[in-house]
């Protein structure tokens, strides 16, 4: 009785171990690619003040490079301390994000001088490596109202005002990049002499770019960011290629949202390797955090069943 028992314990630890062995190659062969670099933005800023371990362990095990940070939501200065200081030590940076469509007009403009201040102030109270190391404008002024009446104006105003964050972040000595749509080589740079495209004067004036490159297959990903990605390879300057994966306002074909993650990993693999002959790419940026975490967590309990 007590052989058939030990024999019956030793195949149970047998099914065991081989399931997790199943497993951990599945993981290997199905996860994205590990020599990518990625970027997330993470929009539910109070989530630093009670999972910060959760979301730097998620960021480094998906080789995240850069998170990007929304500040707000009455989050105390310490959090953000503890936070940036705990990614640090994890080879993680942080940079402070913000933005509203209304940051694109010359009168908001006070509004965006006042989150430029506030990372000054904050880093200059803060030690090294509790520091933001950059900084992100999402300004989506095709959001307002009035967009399609006074697109011309609009875009002046936003050049202006970029302008000015990028000066201002200059002397701060901080990195500064925008996420901006895919389209806007359709658009033309306000006042040139000769026709420019208004993603080219993008990439010229901020450090680096986060192309909204919102669609759910890697063809058209690559197709919406293409134009961008030879920007940044004339200017040598990177380019983050995002991708969308919460829920999408803006009809189908734009979010990976209900697509499986091997699907979704499927399409990035098939992505990065369109993208690797391009100099300027950076990795791709996932939006955001919080459907990266729970499509991943939902696939791997998937797994386990």
């Amino acid at each position: 009785m007590k052989i058939r028992n030990l024999e019956a314990g030793r195949k149970k630890q047998l099914f065991i171990l081989g399931g997790g062995i199943v497993l951990f190659f599945l993981l290997l062969v199905i996860r994205p690619s590990a020599s990518e670099a990625k970027a997330t933005w993470l929009w539910n800023t109070k989530l630093i003040q009670q999972h910060s371990e959760d979301i730097i362990a998620f960021a480094k095990k998906q080789k995240v490079k850069i998170i990007f940070l929304q500040i707000g939501g009455n989050v105390k200065e310490e959090s953000y301390r503890n936070f940036i200081r705990e990614a640090s030590s994890a080879g993680l940076e942080v940079h402070a994000l913000d933005g509203k469509p209304e940051w694109a007009l010359r009168e908001q403009r006070r509004e965006a001088d006042a989150f430029l201040e506030w990372v000054k102030e904050y880093n200059a109270a803060s030690q090294q490596e509790e520091r933001f190391t950059g900084v992100q404008f999402d300004v989506e002024p095709y959001l307002l109202d009035d967009w399609q009446k006074r697109q011309t104006a609009i875009v002046k105003e936003w050049v202006e005002n970029a302008r000015s964050w990028t000066q201002s972040a200059k002397e701060m000595d901080l990195e500064i990049g925008a996420a901006v749509p895919f389209w806007l080589n359709d658009i033309d740079y306000p006042g040139a002499e000769k026709k420019k495209p208004l993603n080219r004067w993008m990439v010229e004036e901020f450090d680096y770019v986060a192309i909204m490159a919102y669609r759910d297959e890697a063809d058209r990903i690559y197709t919406a960011a293409k134009a961008t990605l030879e920007e940044g390879d004339r200017q040598k300057k990177p380019v983050w290629v995002g991708v969308e994966l919460g829920k999408s306002k803006e009809g189908p074909g734009v979010s990976f949202h209900g697509k499986s993650f091997t699907f979704l990993t499927g399409e990035i693999n098939k992505l990065v390797r369109m993208v690797k002959g391009h100099s300027s790419f950076a990795g791709i940026a996932i939006h955001s955090y919080e459907p990266w975490r729970d499509k991943l967590a939902k696939w791997e309990q998937s797994l386990k069943k």
